[in-house]
């Protein structure tokens, strides 16, 4: 058994985020779930979760999802071990994660305030459309963040649209979208739920954690 919320140096598949956070959802009801700060890193995961399954759909890669635990950014990190040179090569995306809220009309209203703040160019910002069913007018998104001094190297807008149904769009740089249903979270199934990361030598090296238990907070 991992301790709960002993997310260190702890890597997650997206399914497991993903249900993670239907299971707090289910266990402490809807806004608590929402609002609570101390689901927040919960949250972030999910955010990114949803992120990595469009990621692993587009290039059918396996990522690997790392809630930060020591410094304050980034919020998450995407990791993505490429062996096709016969040795473990760790690709990592810096994640920022915000939430539009139902109040807030624009989207851009909550992207352009991380655009004034001072990011690395590696980041990828991940908005995840907490909206109450306002729609992302892809176009006039992309425009605007063309028009904005933006830091990231990419912007993505995720969220949930269906009981079974979830979308991700990359607003910056041009108009990706990729529509994620059941089937995928379920693919994503079969990947090894944790990875816990380790040393082999001079190589980064990786143990599986099979059957181990996260429990909730």
């Amino acid at each position: 058994m991992i301790g709960a919320s002993d997310y260190s140096e702890l890597w997650m598949s997206p399914y497991i985020a993903i249900r993670r956070m239907a299971t707090i959802s289910e266990t402490y009801g809807i806004g608590p779930a929402r609002t609570e700060g101390r689901f927040k890193k919960e949250r972030e995961a999910w955010t990114t979760g949803v992120l990595a399954l469009a990621l692993s759909k587009l290039k059918a890669d396996e990522w690997w999802l790392e809630v930060e635990t020591v410094d304050s950014t980034p919020d998450t990190k995407l990791h993505h071990i490429d062996q096709t040179s016969g040795r473990n090569i760790i690709q990592t995306r810096s994640i920022e994660v915000v939430d539009w809220e139902e109040n807030v009309a624009d989207v851009m209203e909550v992207i352009g305030k991380k655009c004034h703040r001072g990011y690395p160019g590696h980041y990828l910002l991940v908005v995840h459309a907490r909206h109450g069913g306002k729609e992302v007018y892809v176009e006039e998104v992309v425009k605007a963040l063309r028009e904005t001094r933006s830091p990231f190297l990419e912007v993505w807008v995720v969220g949930a649209v269906g009981l079974n149904h979830m979308k991700a769009v990359r607003v910056a740089p041009g108009g990706l979208m990729v529509d994620l249903e059941r089937g995928d979270l379920e693919k994503a199934r079969k990947q090894p739920a944790f990875l816990k990361r380790g040393s082999r030598g001079t190589n980064p090296g990786f143990r599986e954690l099979g059957h181990a238990f996260l429990p909730i907070p």
